[in-house]
C-alpha cells in the first residue's frame, strides 16, 4: 500500500513538472530568461513586470504580452524562476510581410522593491521569420544600477488619458507621438575637403550581398528629458536596440570631392520617430516622468534583382542642413597617406569593442529634428543609429577616401563626444552590451 502511495506521488509530481515544461515551451516559441547582471532570475531582486512588443507593418508599437513575475513557491514548483513563455507567431507574421529576415523584439521591465519602482531601459532580441520547431531561448540580463527610481508614495493616482488596467497595478509606456517619413535622403558619408586636390570617397554597404543586414534601433530614456534644453549624457541613456529589417541588401557609391568643398552620399529610405511617457496605474493611471524616443529606419527605397535588395543611393552637394553639433563631436587622430578606409577608424573610435555591431552612426537623430516633429527635444539631434551583419560576422558599412593624384593627406574621422551603449558581442541567447564613443556620420575631414 506504501509503495502504491508513493508511486502516486511520484507520477502526480512527474504529471505537474511536466505540466510546467510543456506551459514553458511553447511550440515554435520562445522561452524569454529575465535575469539580473549577475545571471540570477530576475525575481529575485522583486516583483517583475514586463511588456513584450515589436514593430508592426507601419512601424508602429504593437503589444504581444504583458504579465507578472514572482519568485513565489507555487512557480518554483511548476515553471522556471523568471521566465515568460512567449508565442511568436505574430510578429514573425509582421516581418513576412516586409519581407524581413528577422522579427524584432523589444522587452520593457519593471521591478519593485522595498517601495521602490525600478523602470529599465528596454532591452530587445531577433528571431528568424521562419518558425523553429523547438522553442527559442532568450537571456536578457538587466542591471537596477541603469534603472530610473521612483518612491511608489509619491505616483498619485491622478486622472489621465491612459485607461487603467485589469490588474490592481500595472505600468505602461504610452505613445504622445508617432511619425514616419518615407523616402529620405539618409548621410552614411560625410566628406569636407580642406586640401588642395580632389579626393575620392567611397562607400560599400554589405558589398557582396552574402549576409542578412539592416539598420538599428536607437532609444533615448529617462526621467523628464523632454524638458532638458541640451543634451545630458548624466540623465539621459542612449541605447542601440536589435535592427527594425533585415535582408540582402547592398549598396555602393563613390563621388568626387572637389578641392576645398563637401559633399555628402546618401541611402534613401523611410524614417521613424516614436516618443511615449510612462505610466503608473491603479484605480487611474499618473505619469512617472519617465520618457523615452525611439528613431529609427524602417525600410530603404530599392531595387530587387539578382536576389538582393540595392538600395538607392546618391551624392548630394555641401554638407547635409542638419548635423550632430559640433560640442558633442570630436576628431580622431590623422591618417597620413594617400588612402584611408574607414576600418582604419573604427580601432580608435570603439572601446571594448571592435565596432561590428554598431558600425557607422548615422545622424538620424538630426534628420528627424530638421523633419519637424512637434515632440522633439532641442536635444535630439545628438542622437545617431548604426548598422549590423547577422551575429555580427564582419562589418556592414566598409569604404575608403583617397587623393586623385596619390598625394599624402591628412585624413580625419568624427566620433561622437559621449557614451552610448551598443552590443559588443553576439552570443546564442542574446547580446552583451558595453558604452562606447561610436562613429558619426561616417564623417571624414580631409587636410
Amino acid at each position: 500500500m506504501e509503495r502504491k502511495f508513493l508511486l502516486a506521488i511520484l507520477i502526480v509530481t512527474t504529471l505537474v513538472f511536466s505540466i510546467g515544461y510543456i506551459r514553458a515551451t511553447p511550440i515554435g516559441g520562445a522561452r524569454v530568461f529575465l535575469l539580473d547582471e549577475s545571471g540570477k532570475p530576475l525575481t529575485n531582486q522583486g516583483e517583475v513586470y514586463y511588456t513584450i512588443w515589436t514593430f508592426d507593418e507601419k512601424g508602429s508599437m504593437k503589444i504581444l504580452q504583458k504579465g507578472t513575475l514572482s519568485g513565489s513557491i507555487l512557480k518554483r514548483l511548476i515553471s522556471q524562476e523568471g521566465v515568460v513563455k512567449l508565442n511568436l507567431d505574430a510578429p514573425r507574421g509582421i516581418a513576412m510581410n516586409k519581407g524581413s529576415h528577422t522579427a524584432f523584439i523589444g522587452v520593457d521591465v519593471w521591478v519593485v522593491k522595498d517601495g521602490k519602482l525600478y523602470t529599465l531601459p528596454p532591452e530587445s532580441f531577433e528571431v528568424k521569420a521562419s518558425k523553429n520547431t523547438l522553442p527559442k531561448n532568450i537571456e536578457l540580463r538587466f542591471n537596477l544600477r541603469e534603472a530610473r527610481l521612483k518612491d511608489l508614495k509619491t505616483l498619485n493616482s491622478k486622472n489621465s488619458e491612459v485607461q487603467p488596467m485589469a490588474h490592481d497595478v500595472y505600468y505602461v509606456w504610452d505613445t504622445v507621438e508617432d511619425k514616419s517619413y518615407s523616402h529620405q535622403k539618409i548621410p552614411v558619408m560625410i566628406v569636407e575637403n580642406n586640401a588642395d586636390t580632389s579626393v575620392y570617397a567611397n562607400i560599400e554597404m554589405a558589398f557582396q550581398g552574402s549576409y542578412y543586414w539592416g539598420p538599428m534601433v536607437t532609444v533615448a530614456f529617462g526621467d523628464r528629458i523632454s524638458e532638458k534644453l541640451s543634451f545630458d549624457p548624466s540623465s539621459i541613456t542612449v541605447k542601440a536596440l536589435g535592427r527594425s529589417v533585415t535582408k540582402k541588401y547592398k549598396a555602393s557609391w563613390t563621388a568626387t570631392v572637389y578641392s576645398h568643398s563637401s559633399r555628402y552620399i546618401w541611402i534613401k529610405g523611410t524614417v521613424h520617430y516614436i516618443y511615449q511617457k510612462e505610466y503608473y496605474c491603479s484605480l487611474s493611471c499618473e505619469p512617472t516622468g519617465n520618457e523615452r524616443y525611439f528613431v529609427k529606419i524602417d525600410n530603404f527605397d530599392t531595387n530587387y534583382y539578382n536576389n538582393i535588395y540595392h538600395i538607392e543611393t546618391g551624392e548630394s552637394s555641401g554638407k547635409p542642413p542638419y548635423s550632430v553639433p559640433s560640442h558633442w563631436i570630436e576628431r580622431t587622430g590623422a591618417v597620413y597617406n594617400s588612402k584611408a578606409d574607414i576600418e582604419d577608424f573604427y580601432s580608435e573610435i570603439y572601446v571594448g569593442t571592435n565596432g561590428e555591431g554598431f558600425n557607422i552612426g548615422i545622424p538620424l537623430g538630426a534628420l528627424i529634428s530638421f523633419l519637424g516633429p512637434e515632440t522633439a527635444p532641442t536635444w535630439l539631434n545628438v542622437v545617431v543609429t548604426g548598422f549590423s551583419l547577422e551575429d555580427y560576422v564582419n562589418y556592414a558599412v566598409l569604404g575608403h577616401i583617397q587623393s586623385t593624384n596619390g598625394a599624402y593627406l591628412h585624413f580625419r574621422g568624427v566620433k561622437s563626444a559621449y557614451k552610448m551603449k551598443i552590443p559588443i558581442a553576439h552570443h546564442w541567447y542574446g547580446d552583451t552590451y558595453g558604452d562606447t564613443p561610436v562613429p558619426v556620420g561616417f564623417y571624414i575631414e580631409v587636410s
